[in-house]
């Protein structure tokens, strides 16, 4: 085992001793209601610090007095006593309300909570933004929070993940933080996972040594197995996946997987995890 892998290794076994901190964006929608439920499924077997979050703009004038918060505060409750009794007695349901800019509200409240992953649902109807199959608010939590996201679709069923696909064209240098917040979740073991290489215009050095690096990484995490695929031209479509993850950063990767003039990839059907980076400090 080389150096790398073998600190890597440490490093993912000190985040493993820590339960997840997660936060439930919530708009009370039947998508947030069946985000919810996925959650308590997905993390069945492990204790996790949930958290039900809604934020809404600030109230104009005074004709509110207080109301919707009193409203949003007893949704929320609502929705905490349903998810507290479909998960394990070692897990906890917090909610939280706000009143503020919603991403600057996200941001502050990730930091503050020391979040480790968050988790939101997305529904077929939704508008989409910018030519992908995001609604605004979704592709900003997903680029402009630096905290790893869980999206999960309302067609995503209701069933631990067995297989997982990770597209890279090995244009990007990757850091062990980056799959801090994947290593905590204690059903990856029961996955194989598929490496997907699209081609990319690059010197051999780097691709060569990108892949190296990738490989490391991933190896390293505790997933039932690791393969390659190799697609002749273009991506083929991603609903063959029970779990798809995506390196943020990677933009390239980003446009050809959810951009909805791309036929070929289809509607994302399964829940999809946008790995930020995350550093770790160890004490």
């Amino acid at each position: 085992m080389s150096y790398f892998q073998d600190r890597t290794q440490t490093t993912f076994a000190a985040y493993r001793l820590c339960s997840m901190n997660v936060v439930l964006l919530s708009d009370f929608s039947q998508a947030a209601l069946h985000m919810q439920d996925y959650a308590a499924m997905l993390f069945q077997d492990q204790p996790i610090n949930f958290t039900i979050l809604h934020i809404k703009a600030p109230c104009k004038g005074e004709s509110c007095s207080g109301k919707c918060g009193v409203i949003f505060s007893q949704k929320l409750n609502k929705e905490q006593k349903s998810l507290q009794a479909a998960i394990p007695k070692k897990s906890k349901v917090n909610t939280k309300f706000i009143e503020g800019a919603y991403i600057e509200s996200i941001r502050s409240f990730i930091k503050e909570e020391k979040i480790d992953l968050i988790m939101l649902g997305n529904s077929k109807k939704s508008s989409v933004s910018h030519n992908l199959f995001f609604d605004r608010k979704t592709l900003e939590i997903i680029t402009k929070v630096k905290c790893s996201v869980i999206l999960i679709p309302e067609q995503a069923q209701l069933q631990l993940p067995k297989t997982a696909l990770l597209p890279t064209d090995y244009s990007i240098t990757l850091d062990q933080s980056i799959f801090n917040s994947l290593n905590s979740m204690d059903f990856i073991n029961q996955i194989d996972l598929s490496l997907l290489s699209k081609k990319k215009e690059s010197t051999i050095a780097n691709t060569i040594s990108s892949k190296d690096q990738i490989y490391s990484l991933v190896h390293s995490l505790d997933f039932k197995s690791v393969s390659e695929s190799h697609p002749d031209n273009e991506f083929q479509c991603i609903n063959g996946f029970d779990f798809i993850l995506v390196v943020a950063k990677n933009l390239s990767i980003f446009k050809d997987l959810f951009s909805v003039s791309t036929d070929s990839n289809c509607y994302p059907e399964a829940p999809i995890l946008f790995l930020h980076d995350s550093k770790l400090a160890l004490a």
